[in-house]
């Protein structure tokens, strides 16, 4: 399964950088509102029962600015734990997540910015 989420986060640097608790959770809460926006449209059986892998792709709309693939862990991170806090998944554990994969942002100027998440069943995974 493959869903865009609108939502894109802090880039990871920046909360290194020691920014203030209450830009942390208004990044947290809109990574959860965006999430909850996209699963009531989904059709699935929620909560994802199997083990999954979690693969995170940017996509970047106009006027925002390219990050290292790394310095996108952090929207990863509220994204998963908006699965969870959404019930799409039971819990972001390594017994209910396998893998977490950043990969680098795809460019759509024309598009919206977020995220692309696809859950990937380990049962459908190569060994």
């Amino acid at each position: 399964m493959r869903i865009f989420i609108p939502f894109y986060g802090p880039s990871t640097n920046e909360i290194y950088s020691g920014v203030h608790w209450s830009v942390r959770k208004r990044a947290k809460d809109g990574a959860l509102k965006a999430v909850k926006a996209v699963v009531r449209q989904l059709d699935i059986d929620i909560p994802i029962s199997t083990r999954v892998d979690l693969v995170f792709t940017p996509q970047l709309g106009k006027g925002v600015r390219k990050r290292d693939t790394s310095n996108n862990s952090m929207t990863a991170k509220l994204v998963e734990d908006a699965l969870v806090k959404a019930k799409v998944l039971h819990d972001d554990t390594d017994e209910y997540v396998r893998n977490v994969t950043n990969t680098p942002a795809l460019i759509d100027r024309k598009g919206d910015t977020g995220v692309w998440v696809e859950i990937i069943p380990v049962s459908e995974v190569a060994a």
